[in-house]
C-alpha cells in the first residue's frame, strides 16, 4: 500500500516570514516513516515546501495536525476521501480535542503512535479503520521510535530536530545544527554541552 504521510501547509502570521515554512521536517512524520512495516511505500510530504498530488495512487493518508492547519487538515481530508481514500489524523491538537476532530477524519490517533501505527496500517488495508486509536496511558521513553532521518530532505530546511530518551526519562528535544548542542539531562535536570549532533 502507498501511505502519504502529510503536514498541511501553515497558517502565514503578518509578522511571519518564509523562513518560517522551513525551519524544521515534522519528527512526528518521519517517525511514522521509520515504523511502517515492510511491503508498504511511504511518501513525507510536507506543504511548505512541496506540492501535494491527490491524483498518485494513496492506499492511505495520515496528517499530522496543529491547531494553526486544522483547517488545511479537514481540507485534505475531504479531498482524500473524495477519491476513496481513507485518512487518519493525529498529533497535538487531536489529542488535545479528539471528539472535536474526530467527524472529519476517518480515524484519529489519540496519544503516541509508536504502539498502534502498524495496527492502524492493516485495518486500513483490511479496510476495517477504527473511528478512534487511543495509546495515551503508561508510554515510556525507552518505546520511542527513532526518525527517519533519511527521508528529511534536510538542504530544504534550517535545521533538524532529534529527540533523545533514556529509559523511562522524560524526553529532551535537540536542534541538530553546526553549532555544539546544548541539552537539559533528563536525570540530573542539569544542562549538558554536547559535540555537534547530524541526524544523518
Amino acid at each position: 500500500m502507498k501511505i502519504a504521510l502529510i503536514q498541511p501547509k501553515m497558517n502565514m502570521r503578518p509578522m511571519d516570514t518564509m523562513l518560517k515554512t522551513r525551519m524544521a521536517p515534522s519528527l512526528a512524520l518521519l517517525t511514522l516513516a521509520k515504523m511502517t512495516p515492510p511491503g508498504h511505500e511511504v511518501a513525507v510530504i510536507n506543504e511548505n515546501i512541496e506540492r501535494l498530488d491527490f491524483d498518485t495512487g494513496f492506499g492511505l493518508a495520515a496528517i499530522t495536525v496543529t491547531v494553526d492547519v486544522f483547517n488545511r487538515a479537514v481540507r485534505i481530508a475531504e479531498e482524500f476521501r473524495k477519491r476513496g481514500v481513507p485518512v487518519v489524523a493525529g498529533g497535538i491538537h487531536i489529542t488535545a480535542v479528539p471528539d472535536t476532530a474526530a467527524g472529519h477524519f476517518d480515524a484519529v490517533c489519540v496519544g503516541p503512535a509508536e504502539r498502534v501505527w502498524g495496527r492502524i496500517i492493516n485495518d486500513a488495508g483490511n479496510k476495517a479503520l477504527k473511528k478512534v486509536y487511543r495509546d495515551d496511558e503508561n508510554f515510556c521513553g525507552s518505546e520511542i521510535i527513532p526518525a527517519n532521518y533519511a527521508l528529511a530532505k534536510s538542504k530544504k530546511y534550517l535545521y533538524t530536530n532529534v529527540i533523545t530518551a533514556a529509559g523511562d526519562a522524560r524526553i529532551s528535544v535537540i536542534s541538530a545544527t553546526t553549532a555544539a548542542k546544548t541539552r537539559r539531562s533528563t536525570s540530573t535536570g542539569r544542562w549538558k554541552t554536547s559535540s555537534p549532533i547530524s541526524p544523518r
